[in-house]
C-alpha cells in the first residue's frame, strides 16, 4: 500500500529540512486521533547528526517508531525504514518505508511530498489497508500543518 501526500510551505528546502529530523508537534483535538490513530509528538535524531545508517525516531502519544535512514540528500530527499516499534500496529505491519522529497517552486516556496509504503501481514489485509490509509493521511496532513507553522515561526 502506498500513501502519498503533498503540500506547499512558504519556506526554502534549507529551512524545512531540519524539521524532518528535529521538530515537536503541537497537540490538537481530532476525531481520528481520539479513535486511536497515533498522534505525532516529536521526531528526532538520537545519535546526533544524521546521515545514511543513522537512526531517526518518531514519537507519538501511542509509542515510538525507530527508523534506519536509507537516503540523506540534504536538503532535497530523506528516506528511511521502520526498524522497530512499540506501537500497537506492529503485529500487522511487516514494513514501513518513507520518503520525503522537497522541491523549490520559487525563492520562498517549497513543495514537500511524503510517500509511505506499507507492507501488511496477517488476515483481513484489505480491511487493515483501509484503516491504515485513512490514519496515515491524517498523520501526513497533521505533520505538514505543524511544519508549515514551524517554518513560518523561523
Amino acid at each position: 500500500m502506498i500513501v502519498q501526500t503533498s503540500c506547499q510551505i512558504d519556506a526554502t528546502p534549507e529551512v524545512i529540512w531540519p524539521l524532518l529530523c528535529n521538530s515537536r508537534m503541537e497537540e490538537t483535538k481530532s476525531c481520528l486521533f481520539g479513535l486511536g490513530v497515533p498522534q505525532p509528538e516529536q521526531c528526532r535524531l538520537p545519535e546526533g547528526p544524521g546521515g545514511v545508517g543513522s537512526t531517526r525516531q518518531c514519537i507519538s502519544d501511542k509509542g515510538m517508531i525507530e527508523q534506519l535512514i536509507l537516503v540523506w540528500d540534504e536538503p532535497l530527499r530523506l528516506s528511511f525504514k521502520m526498524e522497530r516499534t512499540d506501537i500497537y500496529f506492529r503485529k500487522c505491519v511487516e514494513e514501513i518505508v518513507e520518503n520525503f522529497e522537497l522541491v523549490a517552486i520559487d525563492e520562498k516556496t517549497t513543495k514537500i511530498t511524503r510517500t509511505t509504503n506499507v507492507k501488511l501481514k496477517g488476515f483481513l489485509v484489505s480491511v487493515k489497508s483501509l484503516f491504515l490509509f485513512v490514519g496515515l493521511k491524517k498523520v501526513h496532513r497533521f505533520v505538514f500543518k505543524n511544519w508549515r507553522q514551524l517554518a513560518a515561526e523561523g
